[in-house]
């Protein structure tokens, strides 16, 4: 009983880690996106940037 349960946990947070890292690389994309997309709107380097 004890191992189906530790089964389960280290499934959840592989599946969290795995989570987690689509989200840094999907927020590294956006980033690198509105950064250049700032640059060709304002002709400035962005000093900022934010994401939920």
């Amino acid at each position: 009983m004890e191992s189906k349960i530790e089964k389960k946990k280290e499934e959840a947070l592989d599946r969290l880690r795995l989570a987690q890292e689509r989200k840094r690389a999907c927020l590294a994309r956006l980033e690198d996106s509105m950064r250049k997309a700032y640059k060709r709107r304002t002709g400035k380097e962005a000093t900022d940037f934010f994401a939920l």
